[in-house]
């Protein structure tokens, strides 16, 4: 992780799972508040109901981490080789990457009903997570002062997690744990760009940073920090509102189609209304069972 890529890789992956989780809340929160809709719920994972057939029901997500996890663990082993030896920073990051891999295992067996212990997809979130901050806070010994308060602050982002994931487990009809969840991980994945941008910038001619930190330097990254923060927030309503358009524009659709289907029964293959074509066929019965009353009087008269 020692170069921009390997920074920018692990910002991509969290940024990517934690939208997907933003997304999802924002719908089953929205559908919780409609009449008669389902019950709010927290779950690790969500199925992905926009793919088609069966595959909308399979742990998608789980595999996903899984796949993710493996990709790290590659770059890092194909990168780590200096001099006919093996980074040990490279053997870090191989370890964390290894028990997100295992979290998306874990994910998957609990998809297809393993007989594992209750809430065990959730300790294996938590345990990923305190692995990945315990690695970063050994990661800081002996380094510049300007990269210790870059990492220090991305330490302060992934334990938050911990908590929120803890929340969801005793409070499983809360949306607010998962909101936390998924804007922790989103700052997560953004601070890891940042701090790839910051260290190893790319951009040719870009000017560097003085790693040894004055203090208007410091100040300056800690501002950047609450702006990141204040940016994910924002991120986040706008999504609910674009996820709140959507489900509103999708109820009008399916209410015009079942006011579209009410109109279709209620017409022949002529256009003519049934229900009107009834009434008149039942006002000619009563009027025929009239006539034929009144009929069956005058003979018995005569």
């Amino acid at each position: 992780m020692g170069t921009f890529m390997g920074h920018f890789l692990v910002g991509f992956f969290s940024i990517c799972f934690s939208l997907w989780w933003t997304v999802q809340t924002w719908i089953r929160y929205f559908r919780s508040r409609m009449k008669d809709g389902p019950k709010f719920k927290c779950t690790v994972t969500f199925p992905c109901s926009c793919l088609c057939g069966r595959l909308k029901h399979w742990p998608i997500e789980g595999f996903l981490k899984l796949l993710a996890a493996g990709t790290g663990v590659f770059a890092e082993i194909i990168t780590g080789f200096e001099d006919g030896k093996f980074v040990m920073g490279n053997g870090q990051h191989c370890t964390m990457y290894f028990f997100y891999g295992m979290a998306g295992i874990i994910d998957m067996l609990m998809h297809f009903k393993v007989p594992l212990p209750k809430g065990m997809d959730y300790w294996a979130t938590i345990l990923a997570v305190t692995v990945e901050g315990l690695l970063l806070g050994f990661h800081l010994h002996h380094r510049e002062e300007l990269e210790v308060v870059l990492h220090t602050l991305l330490l302060y982002v992934i334990f938050v997690p911990v908590l929120a994931v803890i929340a969801e487990m005793y409070f499983k009809t809360s949306p607010l744990a998962l909101f936390v969840r998924s804007f922790t991980w989103i700052l997560q994945g953004t601070w890891f760009v940042q701090l790839g941008f910051i260290l190893y910038n790319p951009i040719p001619g870009a000017k560097t940073w003085d790693l040894k930190a004055e203090h208007s330097e410091k100040m300056i990254v800690s501002m950047i920090f609450s702006w990141h923060i204040a940016g994910v927030f924002l991120l986040m309503l706008i999504i609910g509102i674009i996820v709140k358009a959507c489900i509103r524009c999708r109820e009008s659709e399916c209410n015009h189609d079942a006011i579209a289907m009410q109109s279709l029964l209620l017409k022949d293959s002529n256009g003519h209304s049934v229900l009107h074509m009834y009434d008149s066929e039942l006002e000619s019965e009563v009027e025929y069972q009239r006539t034929r009353t009144s009929g069956r009087s005058e003979t018995d008269e005569l």
